[in-house]
């Protein structure tokens, strides 16, 4: 006889064998799990195909499936940071890394899982496979251009004007 856990199934739930045959069960994980098969029948399990050991008596085939597990790598250029490093995630679920730009520097956040950027959290997508996650931080030039004069008269026979403009930050590190 066969059964399985949680996270796959196994085909057919029994067979009759002649005494020294093998048989043959389809194990199937779910997305996102590995397999491994046990029971008194021994046996190898080759992609989804299991392969009994000859049988001499009656005997079992259990399939169990366990989720994957996937590392999440965080890299950071210069001018800020992004912790931890990495994280370790069952297939399907999510994490999130604390991105934190220097004074007078925003943050942007890119790599291969996919996710969002709110405040100083970043939360990845659902996680499916190894991925990474990657914090990058641009100079905030943040400030007012103001014009020198608030108009432009523009004489007769000519074709433009000049107008002379003021930038002031409002970020000590920004240059002007």
């Amino acid at each position: 006889s066969a059964s399985a856990g949680s996270g796959g199934t196994i085909s057919p739930s029994s067979r009759t064998v002649a005494h020294g045959a093998t048989t043959t069960f389809t194990v199937t994980p779910n997305t996102g799990y590995t397999t491994s098969v046990g029971g008194t029948c021994g046996g190898n399990l080759v992609g989804t195909t299991y392969t009994t050991n000859a049988v001499t008596a009656s005997c079992t085939v259990v399939a169990s499936f366990t989720v994957n597990d996937y590392t999440v790598s965080a890299s950071a250029g210069a001018n800020g940071s992004i912790t931890p490093s990495s994280r370790t995630v069952a297939h399907g679920a999510t994490t999130t890394f604390t991105v934190t730009p220097n004074t007078g520097y925003t943050a942007s956040v890119g790599g291969t899982c996919g996710g969002n950027l709110v405040g100083n959290t970043y939360t990845t997508n659902a996680v499916t496979a190894d991925c990474t996650v990657v914090a990058s931080f641009v100079i905030d030039m943040s400030g007012t251009l103001t014009p020198a004069t608030p108009s432009c008269i523009i004489a007769l026979g000519a074709s433009n004007c000049n107008i002379n403009f003021s930038w002031t930050t409002t970020n000590p590190i920004a240059t002007s």
